[in-house]
């Protein structure tokens, strides 16, 4: 009798096991404590059970193509609260306010596949369903590309992100950047000025945001990773940013080349320093899909450091907008070179909490900037002080923030990292020198330029869960 009940407790464990493997894992550790089975046959069934399971397939992905060999799945989704105070002092030294806004937006809804079916290829593809991605014509497309990799490095065909700016993207594979590893909860002035997507008018080759860097398509180029070396790679892609855009004219491409230098002399302690070229066209925003008045050549040069809980890193921005003097064509024959730069520290208190300061200034040469061009999310039109809409020259902007980082646990090992993270930031942006227009064309200083600024006083939120 006891050697039937026996049997008939381990074949139901062993049956229900297939669907409830932790659950029969408990039962059966209590068969054992009653003595009613041996430890011995406690891990024939479990072995069995593993067994079952695996030739039913749960908890596998089945791809459709036999022959992928591997198929990962993830993503990160942040939600946010923002809200902006706007104050603004005229030539006349009258004060000027606005009422605050404030909302809260689904940051980022980032869903990622990557199939990896051997020899070196692979294919990526990341969805951003938010549509908060302005940095590309492809609002809810982050990256689509296909990849081999060997010894020499690693080639990308497709749309993705070229090197420049360390807040976008680094070629140190010591100082990996992503709009996940952020360390504020934006990015800052400087960044948004030449990575955010393009959004001049037509025939003029002035008129603010440059769309240089970020989302492109094109072939790219990346080195082995080598933590005490050189790294380096290049990119030859599309001058608009976005994914279907076809040039229609003699040349519409663009050319990166970056190069930088680690070394990392212990996993407290690590440097590099290095610069990012490019030389692209300027694209208006107006016209697609290609403009022929004016051409972008820059450099970016960087430098990172990380000393046990201390974490630094500044760059240095500069391009030249040469425009065509052809006045049939273009209305605008000014040449412009904005610059600027930015600086950060990061100071990690303990596994949970670190504290964030920045600096990031620009000078935009006389291209103009307005205030929603450096603040993402700030709406000049729900203001009603004079001059949010304006074109300003120059702007800075100081942030303080702090991150704290859950406790998680993976595989049995304790986990502190931006999986799981919630981030509270204070960045207070001035904007300056109010350029006056004559037919769209931005020329001079309005009067009382000097005496002219906006303030931005900036709060946000912001939630984080990747996998």
């Amino acid at each position: 009798m006891n050697s039937t009940l026996k049997s008939m407790l381990i074949a139901a464990a062993a049956i229900t096991s297939v669907s409830a493997f932790a659950q029969d894992k408990a039962t059966l550790d209590l068969l054992v404590k009653k003595g009613l089975i041996t430890a011995e046959e406690r891990a024939k069934t479990l072995d069995e059970a593993a067994k079952a399971r695996s030739a039913s397939g749960v908890n596998k992905v089945f791809v459709k193509e036999d022959a992928t060999k591997r198929l990962t799945i993830g993503g990160y989704f942040q939600a946010q609260y923002q809200s902006f105070d706007y104050s603004q002092s005229t030539a006349t030294g009258v004060n000027a306010t606005a009422p605050i806004q404030n909302g809260f937006l689904m940051r980022r809804l980032y869903l990622e596949l990557l199939a990896d079916v051997g020899n070196g290829i692979s294919g990526n593809l990341v969805l951003d369903t938010s549509g908060n991605t302005s940095s590309s014509a492809a609002s809810w497309l982050d990256r689509a590309m296909v990849s081999h990799s060997s010894e020499i490095g690693t080639f990308d065909l497709g749309y993705r992100k070229v090197t420049w700016g360390y807040e976008e993207s680094t070629v140190s594979s010591l100082f990996k950047a992503s709009s996940g590893k952020l360390s504020t909860v934006e990015r800052g002035i400087t960044n948004r000025y030449w990575n955010e997507g393009e959004n001049g008018a037509a025939n003029r080759s002035d008129g603010r945001r440059l769309g240089f860097g970020a989302h492109h398509t094109g072939l790219h180029y990346n080195s082995v990773a080598n933590p005490q070396g050189f790294e380096y790679g290049a990119s030859i892609v599309n001058a608009a940013q976005g994914r279907f855009i076809e040039g229609t004219t003699t040349n519409d491409l663009a050319y990166y080349a970056n190069v930088v230098w680690n070394n990392k002399v212990s996993d407290n302690e690590a440097y590099a320093v290095g610069v990012n070229w490019g030389s692209s066209r300027y694209l208006a925003a107006t016209t697609a899909p290609v403009n022929t008045l004016a051409t972008i050549e820059g450099y970016n040069p960087f430098l990172m450091a990380k000393y046990f809980n201390w974490t630094f890193q500044a760059e240095y921005m500069s391009t030249k907008v040469t425009s065509s003097k052809d006045a049939a064509v273009n209305t605008d024959d000014f040449d412009h070179s904005p610059t600027g730069y930015t600086a950060m520290v990061v100071y990690k208190i303990n596994d949970n909490w670190e504290g964030v300061a920045r600096y990031t200034n620009l000078d935009t040469d006389m291209r103009g900037q307005k205030i929603s061009d450096g603040e993402r999310g700030f709406a000049a039109a729900a203001t009603a002080a004079t001059g949010t809409g304006s074109l300003y020259n120059k702007s800075d902007a100081i942030y303080l923030g702090v991150n704290y980082y859950f406790n998680l646990e993976a595989l049995g090992q304790q986990v502190n990292g931006y999986n799981a993270k919630i981030q509270f930031g204070f960045e207070r942006a001035k904007f300056k020198d109010v350029i006056v227009q004559s037919n769209g064309v931005a020329s001079t200083l309005a009067t009382g330029a000097s005496q002219i600024s906006a303030t931005v006083d900036t709060l946000r939120l912001q939630a984080q869960v990747a996998f």
